[in-house]
């Protein structure tokens, strides 16, 4: 069974058009007598021209054909093809069935043509097995040819999404000869945080719509869907059709998203930083530090706290963990407080070291107090005493 034939002086006819696109009617070839001679495009053969039990024409191969892939499609193919090309039409496409390429490389089921001639889109209604990697390979050398492809099927494959492609459905009993395109076709949407993260800009998500084959159709000639690839995984993606306005929603949403998450890394590495801070600079500095350090580092808080005061200083030891400290060594002069040894900024309670000064080591340690300690605090750096 095939739509298209040839014939000697007229060229290829097609049993979808009224005038056979060659400017003759149906009766000039069926259950003409003498017989019009016409051959198979695909194996050569002969063929003659039929009509169906409900009215669909075609061309059937005469006894004896040789295997020819027309002549083993089924009805349920034609039916696709059949639909495609009247969508393609109906949407004021040009549209021919069972196009071969001049060197062969491919056959189209439904080649469709801009009025212009300026872009051409081969449609394949593939219900028969294929992989992946066929499928991506013949599609490959449509766009060697400068040709746009969608690949159809009547239910799910593993290859739709590997290119672009659709899965649509036969009408319902009662929907007037309805043809639905489903999956493959999609829209962005953005639902509300309900999770604990509270996301500002919500979760994005592909969900499937669907629509009429000839309304999907006529999109895509009219380019108001076009195929966009998202991630699947992290060495693959899949392709879908959708609106251009969802492709720029979708990107607007993956920065958000990407800033998001930025700035949560952020805040958790802060986080994380205040914690160590607070472990090594809280209550137990003193025994994360290496012995002979926190001699030197002790020796050198000294030192500066008799400078600076002009009096001996002492260490109070004992008082290392009272929490008035911040997990910072008190240094006493004349039997009272003077100044505290790394207390944990992010921790102290500035009320009770109001009026002391504050001893830190390095630049950054300095800068992390200075942030968090009252205005007109004095915050000294020891790096230079030990």
């Amino acid at each position: 069974m095939a739509f298209t034939a040839v014939h000697g002086d007229r060229g290829r006819l097609d049993a979808t058009r009224d005038d056979l696109g060659c400017g003759w009617a149906w009766t000039a070839v069926h259950r003409a007598r003498p017989r019009v001679p016409l051959a198979c495009p695909e194996c050569g053969h002969g063929l003659h021209a039929k009509v169906s039990p409900t009215g669909l024409r075609f061309f059937a191969h005469d006894r004896g054909a040789p295997t020819c892939a027309l002549a083993q499609e089924s009805m349920e193919h034609h039916l696709v093809k059949l639909q495609l090309a009247h969508a393609a039409r109906a949407a004021g496409w040009y549209a021919d069935l069972e196009v071969r390429a001049p060197d062969g490389t491919w056959r189209a089921d439904v080649m469709v043509s801009s009025p212009d001639g300026a872009h051409r889109m081969a449609w394949e209604a593939q219900l028969s097995p294929i992989t992946r990697g066929e499928v991506r390979e013949r599609t490959d050398r449509y766009a060697a040819d400068g040709i746009d492809a969608c690949w159809v099927t009547l239910s799910a494959r593993t290859w739709v999404g590997a290119v672009p492609s659709i899965v649509v459905s036969t009408p319902r009993p009662g929907a007037a000869d309805q043809w639905t395109a489903g999956t493959g076709l999609s829209r962005f949407t953005v639902t509300p945080c309900r999770k604990k993260c509270r996301c500002p800009h919500g979760h994005g998500e592909w969900k499937t719509v669907t629509a009429p084959l000839d309304d999907f159709v006529a999109w895509v000639l009219g380019r108001r869907v076009i195929p966009h690839r998202v991630p699947a995984g992290e060495d693959d993606h899949r392709v879908l059709w959708t609106a251009p306005r969802y492709v720029e929603q979708a990107a607007a949403h993956a920065d958000a998203d990407q800033r998001h998450r930025t700035k949560r890394k952020e805040r958790d590495q802060q986080r994380r930083r205040e914690r160590h801070a607070g472990q090594v600079v809280g209550k137990d500095w003193r025994t994360a530090m290496p012995l002979g350090r926190r001699w030197r580092l002790e020796a050198a808080a000294a030192r500066w706290t008799e400078e600076d005061s002009g009096r001996p200083a002492r260490l109070a030891h004992e008082q290392i963990t009272d929490d008035r400290w911040a997990g910072g060594l008190p240094i006493h002069v004349s039997g009272h407080p003077y100044a505290v040894l790394l207390p944990s900024a992010g921790h102290a309670d500035w009320s009770a070291l109001a009026g002391l000064v504050i001893l830190t080591v390095g630049d950054a340690e300095r800068r992390r107090t200075v942030e968090h300690a009252p205005a007109l605090t004095r915050v000294v750096d020891l790096a230079a005493w030990h």
